[in-house]
């Protein structure tokens, strides 16, 4: 990850205090992480009511569904993409992957459904988010923070 640091420009009226601590500006240039917002898609989808031990998906189920569609797209180069679980919630995970990786991630799990119980129901997902900060997938445009 590149990082410029540069002080900042302090007016000329302004004295430096004996072990004040100055302000600092930063940017990042080339983050090392992309973060996604994903959903797990059904077809057809699962009624309001429904239950099974399999649904709401865990994170085993996501790491095997994942794992099927990386492999089948691109081979083992595929499964050796890190992936960091962030948080569950029913059928949608924020995950975490180096972003070299991200394009190639997002192409094999974009195009990849199947129908993994013999049930004549497809699974699939959907990318509800790719940002390359965390903040830009988990909600809010940070305005209510300094309300």
């Amino acid at each position: 990850m590149d990082v410029d640091v540069d002080t900042a420009v302090r007016s000329a009226g302004t004295k430096k205090k004996e072990g004040a601590i100055g302000e600092y500006r930063f940017t990042v240039r080339k983050p090392e992480w992309q973060y996604l917002h994903l959903r797990m898609t059904f077809n057809p989808p699962h009624p309001p009511s429904y239950t099974s031990p399999s649904y709401p998906p865990d994170l085993l189920t996501w790491k095997t569904h994942l794992s099927t569609a990386l492999s089948q797209f691109l081979g083992i180069a595929g499964t050796a993409i890190p992936l960091d679980f962030l948080h569950l919630d029913g059928p949608e995970v924020w995950i975490r992957l180096p972003r070299e990786d991200s394009t190639r991630f997002t192409a094999a799990i974009g195009g990849w459904s199947q129908d993994v119980d013999g049930d004549g129901r497809d699974v699939g997902f959907r990318v509800l988010g790719n940002t390359e900060f965390l903040m830009g997938i988990v909600g809010g445009d940070g305005s209510d923070l300094f309300a």
